[in-house]
């Protein structure tokens, strides 16, 4: 008996507490040639995310990871964590993780990748 789960589109952009940030796709060459990286956070508005498509494309753990990895650089400017003390830390990752997986519109995607293996 198998289930098969709807691959999720990952949305243009998340909306995650007051923040609305831009999900930006861009080309493999793009990301390494140019910036160096799978992907980058842009606190300057309007807030993005930009990331490699071909990562994105996989549409599993490692497309996960990438976009938790720059939501968390969302969180580290939502809570201004420069040189926050490690309760801080914890507890505003903690805060953030718990809105990304309860109320984001991300939250579909993410069940999407994650029920895919």
């Amino acid at each position: 008996n198998i289930k098969l789960v709807k691959k999720e589109k990952l949305p243009q952009y998340v909306e995650i507490g007051p923040f609305k940030v831009h999900l930006r796709l861009l080309s493999h060459d793009a990301s390494y040639e140019i910036a160096e990286q799978q992907g980058s956070f842009h606190s300057k508005p309007p807030l993005t995310i930009n990331l490699d498509e071909s990562i994105m494309n996989m549409h599993n753990e490692v497309s996960l990871n990438l976009v938790v990895h720059e939501l968390f650089h969302l969180c580290h400017y939502q809570y201004h964590l420069e040189g926050a003390l490690e309760e801080n830390l914890v507890n505003a990752y903690a805060n953030f993780t718990t809105e990304l997986l309860m109320r984001s519109n991300l939250k579909k995607w993410m069940i999407s990748v994650m029920s895919s293996k």
